[in-house]
């Protein structure tokens, strides 16, 4: 009983963490639709650029991982795990900003 119940609740945190930046994701949808309804020739080159960004965020989050292997975030507490999750955001940004320009 007790397991079941841990898990239900797990996919209720998980819910809630899913959905935590769904202002963001309705904006995203509704520009989607607005640059497909006045210039659909651009849905291609919008694919592509969410494609990069995608791409250069899961390469600069195991970049990070890779180089770090026991930094683990959740792990941490208090001001290691501030500077932990900054080191993190200044890899995944800088891959962002790489392959944005880059390519």
């Amino acid at each position: 009983m007790y397991a079941e119940a841990m898990s239900v609740s797990r996919f209720i945190n998980l819910k809630f963490d899913l959905l935590r930046a769904w202002p963001w994701l309705f904006l995203a949808g509704v520009m989607t639709v607005f640059i497909g309804i006045t210039s659909p020739h651009q849905l291609g080159v919008l694919l592509w650029i969410l494609t990069k960004v995608s791409l250069a965020a899961f390469l600069g989050y195991w970049i990070y991982r890779s180089l770090h292997p026991y930094a683990r975030v959740h792990e941490l507490t208090g001001e290691e795990r501030r500077n932990a999750m900054l080191v993190r955001a200044i890899y995944v940004g800088a891959a962002i900003i790489a392959l944005g320009l880059g390519l």
